[in-house]
Order: structure tokens, then sequence, then C-alpha cells
């Protein structure tokens, strides 16, 4: 079964930036905790752009990535920053490996 790649990347309103961060760490912790089949889920602030946060997750497969959107801490944190971010963007990945 084929890992599921993607990359999360937020653009937070300014005013809204300091409280999205601390709500995006709660969800990261949570997703750690409790969310089956989670291999990777990392946040990061992308140096040159100002308010704007990627999480880059693998899954087990898409299955636990359906299961991980419909948990409670996923859903509050949805409803908790609409209006408060300009943009999402969601990049699913495929690993590429160059043969030698």
């Amino acid at each position: 079964m084929k890992n599921v790649v993607l990359v999360v990347k937020a653009k937070v309103k300014e005013e809204f930036s300091e409280e999205v961060y601390t709500f995006m760490k709660a969800l990261h912790k949570l997703t750690h905790e409790f969310d089956r089949g989670c291999l990777q889920y990392d946040l990061h602030k992308v140096k040159d752009e100002e308010n704007t946060f990627c999480f880059i997750e693998t899954w087990e497969d898409e299955a636990c990535l359906i299961e991980h959107s419909q948990k409670e801490h996923f859903k509050n944190f949805m409803s908790y920053v609409d209006g408060k971010i300009e943009s999402m963007e969601k990049i699913f990945l495929d690993k590429y490996v160059e043969e030698v």
C-alpha cells in the first residue's frame, strides 16, 4: 500500500498569526498522539513569507488521512481558523527516486 504525502501551506491573516500558530501547535501535538497511521506531521514556518506555515504530512494510506480529517481535534481546528486564513493550499506528492 502506498503512503500519502502532502504539504499543506497556510497563509494566516496578520492579525491572527500568533493565535492560529498556537492552535497549529496544538493540532500538531494531538495528531501525533491520537491519529492512527500518522508517520510524519511536521509544522514549519516559511522563512521568506510572513505569517505562512506548512504542515509536512506522511500517512500510511488514504484511509488514515481521511480518518484524521474526521477527528474532533482536526474539525475543531478547521472551525477555529475559519475566516483567519488568507489562503490554504494542499500539495500531494509522489516520492521520486532517480535510478543510479
